[in-house]
């Protein structure tokens, strides 16, 4: 029997703005019908492992393949993996990021947002708050603890100047445009497509996603579906009850 893994973004794919699930109880019926005929399922997302966890158990999904903060750190079972920002560039980084006084700057360990204030309440919305606010500079955090990423919040165009000048001056790291608004700075060579190759070399992958840090799942998969606009690497789908009852239509079930 063939190995196959249906692989999902959360936000905007299997959650709308409310943490609700897109399609509802026919997405759930559909993923369920998948299981049942020996399908695995894994989440893929830019959140931390504990919001996977928490969708996981409110839905009862019955998941325990997760991939969280676009491919860093990933869970099969009990065995984690994560690729961590090596100190020294993080170091430089947090001094880097002190010229833009406009943005906000967060954190992430493999568990935990370190913040220096209070979020936006319209910022999207965490299962599981694990946020840390400090006075701290985070320079004197970095030494003791295991950074996977900075998530940077602004306007576009302050964001693309630093994702320039990072890209320019670094050569181990890599700044991604998550949204018009977000920048995260992550290990070079992370995405959410390298977690799927590690993770399943010899399976048969189909990826769900609907932004641009989903594509890089497209080169790994053998059927990608793509929710979202300005890219056509994949199969085009309204929605991931679309791209599920595709799914289910070719594996004949």
């Amino acid at each position: 029997m063939k190995n196959n893994v249906v692989v999902f973004d959360l936000d905007g794919t299997l959650l709308d703005c409310d943490n609700h699930i897109i399609g509802g109880t026919e997405t759930l019926a559909l993923l369920q019908k998948l299981q049942a005929n020996n399908y695995r399922l894994a989440i893929c997302t830019g959140r931390l492992d504990h919001d996977i966890v928490a969708i996981n158990n409110l839905y009862d999904l019955n998941i325990n393949e997760r991939i969280s903060q676009n491919g860093a750190v990933f869970y099969q079972g009990d065995h984690l993996e994560a690729t961590l920002l090596d100190k020294h560039a993080a170091l430089a980084l947090n001094q880097l990021l002190k010229n833009y006084p406009n943005v906000r700057v967060e954190m992430n360990t493999i568990s935990n947002r370190y913040w220096h204030s209070d979020r936006d309440p319209d910022f999207p919305k965490e299962f599981y708050d694990s946020s840390i606010i400090t006075q701290q500079d985070y320079g004197d955090i970095i030494p003791f603890q295991p950074v996977v990423l900075f998530l940077i919040v602004g306007q576009t165009e302050d964001l693309k100047a630093i994702q320039k000048e990072i890209i320019g001056r670094y050569k181990n790291v890599d700044a991604i445009m998550t949204s018009a608004t977000s920048l995260e700075v992550v290990p070079q060579g992370i995405s959410k497509g390298k977690a799927l190759e590690r993770m399943y070399p010899e399976a048969c992958v189909y990826a769900i996603g609907d932004s641009e840090s989903d594509t890089s799942m497209a080169q790994y998969a053998k059927q990608f579906y793509y929710a979202g606009e300005g890219f056509d690497g994949g199969m085009k789908v309204n929605t991931i009850t679309e791209a599920l009852e595709d799914i289910v239509k070719k594996a004949g079930i």
